[in-house]
């Protein structure tokens, strides 16, 4: 059986390499995003390129925002990988049962209201224009998708892992 520290290393190079994988598909997607930009090739909504530019730039946005802290992780996890000491203290971090229990309610709530948010912005983005409307439609089919692919990816890894531990 490994000993601690050597499964605590082992599951942070797990996750610097998948941190790494999502930083790489965000720089392109902000290359593909910045080139569309450049080129003035932006596939317009209904033939407005102004807004299509704005939802662009929206788009472009939100990833950079997720490339900085997706950025931090990997600067994390690789300082915790190359000292014991910081390893323990970002197990320690990530574990917090306070700080988790904070997650769950915060993410159980935002679930919860996430129907009066799309009810909202799909209003916001009727008096904006169609193309808004639309854009504000898709991005939350697009995030119902994934929150239910995700929670369904949980669910199969939680039963592959009791399935595990009956064995």
């Amino acid at each position: 059986m490994k000993t601690t520290i050597e499964s605590l290393r082992e599951d942070a190079a797990r996750r610097l390499r998948r941190e790494t994988l999502s930083a790489a598909a965000i720089c392109i997607v902000l290359v593909m995003g910045g080139a569309l930009t450049a080129t003035e090739n932006l596939p317009a909504l209904n033939g407005t390129t102004s807004t299509s530019a704005f939802l662009l730039g929206a788009v472009m946005g939100l990833c950079a925002v997720a490339a900085v802290v997706t950025i931090k992780n990997i600067v994390d996890l690789r300082r915790a990988l190359s000292d014991d000491r910081a390893l323990r203290h970002l197990h320690a971090k990530e574990n917090d049962e306070l700080q988790a229990h904070m997650e769950r309610e915060i993410a159980r709530s935002f679930v919860q209201i996430m129907p009066a948010l799309a009810v909202i912005a799909i209003f916001v983005g009727a008096l904006v224009s169609l193309e808004a409307m639309a854009a504000a439609a898709a991005t939350l089919v697009f995030l119902s998708v994934a929150l239910l692919l995700v929670k369904l990816s949980y669910k199969i890894r939680l039963q592959g892992e009791i399935g595990d531990e009956a064995e």
